[in-house]
């Protein structure tokens, strides 16, 4: 009877062991469907409500709506006094909308460049969505067909400008007009799956095959051709701006804010901030020298 019963116990055993491994798998699966269902619901976190505008410092704009695929963009045309200066195509990050945004546009205002910034679909008055990363880039190419097709702004006088997860739209957006004026980025996103690894999700679950937004400028910056300016804030992130810096190809330049955060270099530093700025789009003649010392 003790051989039956040793085996028996044996049986047993392994069937735990088995329903043990089935709940760890189902539980691994559940994890990876949720984040491949809800990833980006922790990617985009839009705000319906402006709070503010330019005209709370002051400065005079325009709303702008524009018509995309059966909803509409909300932007802000804010011009320079000088209507023949460059034009900031600005492309926020993924929180909050255009009026969390209303003061960097000013500084920009301030430096003596026209200003175009939107909302993406789904964030603050912009219909559609919700967000996702094929329509984020939908979207700046929408606010670029304004500018050249609409405005009739020459390309050549257009800086595009992303900050945050913007960057990466910025570099997709770059990466496919060669003929505009330059490149800004700033508190560079080098892709997601990068700020999956750095929080060591990768080490646990297959992010390669999970991510449906990828944001992926490191991939496409090698691709833009346009001067390039890479701003970072020495408290930010770097050493994640020198890895764009050293895959894109020249012409670039890179400028470390000393002083400066994710979001908030021109006003920690803005001698550092407007003279890495001011240098390079007069070297690019995308401002005069009379404005080359202008400082909000």
């Amino acid at each position: 009877m003790r051989p039956i019963q040793d085996m028996a116990r044996r049986s047993f055993a392994l069937r735990l062991v088995y329903r043990l491994i089935a709940a760890i798998a189902a539980i691994y699966l559940l994890i990876v469907g949720a984040l491949w269902y809800w990833q980006a619901a922790f990617i985009f976190q839009p705000s319906p409500i402006v709070d503010a505008t330019p005209a709370d410092s002051g400065v005079s704009f325009a709303k702008i709506a524009l018509p995309i695929g059966g909803s509409q963009l909300s932007g802000w045309w804010v011009p320079a006094e000088n209507p023949q200066t460059a034009t900031l195509l600005y492309m926020h990050g993924n929180a909050n909308n255009l009026g969390g945004n209303a003061q960097e546009v000013v500084r920009f205002h301030g430096a003596g460049l026209n200003v175009f910034i939107f909302d993406y679909r789904g964030y603050g008055e912009s219909t559609g969505g919700p967000p996702r990363e094929k329509l984020a880039y939908e979207d700046a190419e929408r606010a670029w067909t304004y500018l050249v097709s609409e405005r009739r702004i020459s390309p050549a006088t257009i800086a595009i400008y992303g900050h945050s997860l913007g960057s990466a739209v910025a570099v997709d957006l770059a990466s496919k007009h060669p003929e505009a004026g330059a490149l800004i980025v700033e508190g560079v996103l080098l892709s997601i799956a990068d700020v999956a690894n750095e929080m060591r999700v990768g080490r646990v679950l297959p992010v390669h095959l999970i991510l449906t937004e990828r944001f992926d400028a490191i991939s496409k910056i090698g691709s833009v051709r346009i001067p390039k300016l890479i701003l970072e804030g020495g408290a930010d992130r770097p050493l994640k701006a020198q890895r764009l810096y050293d895959t894109a190809r020249d012409p670039k330049q890179l400028a470390i804010i000393p002083g400066g955060g994710h979001g908030d270099s021109a006003e920690m530093n803005p001698t550092a901030y407007f003279g890495a700025l001011n240098s390079f789009l007069l070297q690019y003649r995308l401002r005069s020298g009379a404005h080359a010392g202008v400082k909000p």
